[in-house]
């Protein structure tokens, strides 16, 4: 009975071995920046150019808050490389002034106020915004191109499944710095 007892826990912390092995494989950078990181879609890679946004919304023209986003501070404190939003690219995070200060002192039970609204743009001429704003309680997701119109918009099925996983009210904060 322990020969038996001994086999079976050394195949169970053997798996676990394993199982602890092939996650840090798949979370650990690649170095090869054309690779998604685990956990990150590439679904960017493959849609075609939108004609129209989900919401209706013809795109050519600026989304109508734009502007609120470009009078917003940066709150980076330098360009950095964006790892949600492929492909990756340099970006800034601006957040308007009802958001600012829990954006700042981000913690794990931060809740944002109604009129939130943050966003990530983009330094490469190129490159694509990403904008969350709050209201009714929920977020709604907007995808710009580089000169702010809107691609698409609203409860974005791939935004609100990445979003679901941040450690406070759907907001990821600032990377961190070793």
């Amino acid at each position: 009975m322990r020969a038996a007892s001994a086999i079976l826990l050394a195949a169970r912390s053997q798996s676990l071995a394993v199982a602890v092995a092939l996650t840090v494989a798949a979370c650990a950078e690649s170095g090869e920046s054309s690779r998604p990181l685990a956990g990150a879609s590439d679904a960017w890679a493959r849609a075609p150019e939108p004609t129209s946004s989900p919401s209706g919304h013809p795109t050519g023209s600026a989304w109508a808050g734009y502007d609120e986003l470009l009078r917003s501070p940066v709150v980076s404190s330098a360009p950095f490389a964006s790892r949600g939003h492929l492909p990756a690219q340099p970006v800034d995070i601006r957040v308007n002034d009802v958001a600012r200060l829990h954006f700042t002192a981000l913690v794990t039970d931060t809740v944002f106020p109604e009129g939130s609204l943050l966003g990530e743009l983009s330094h490469d001429a190129s490159g694509r915004g990403y904008v969350m704003r709050k209201s009714a309680g929920h977020w709604s997701y907007f995808e710009l191109d580089p000169q702010g119109s809107l691609l698409s918009s609203g409860a974005l099925t791939l935004c609100v499944g990445c979003h679901d996983q941040a450690p406070a009210d759907h907001v990821f904060g600032l990377p961190r710095t070793p």
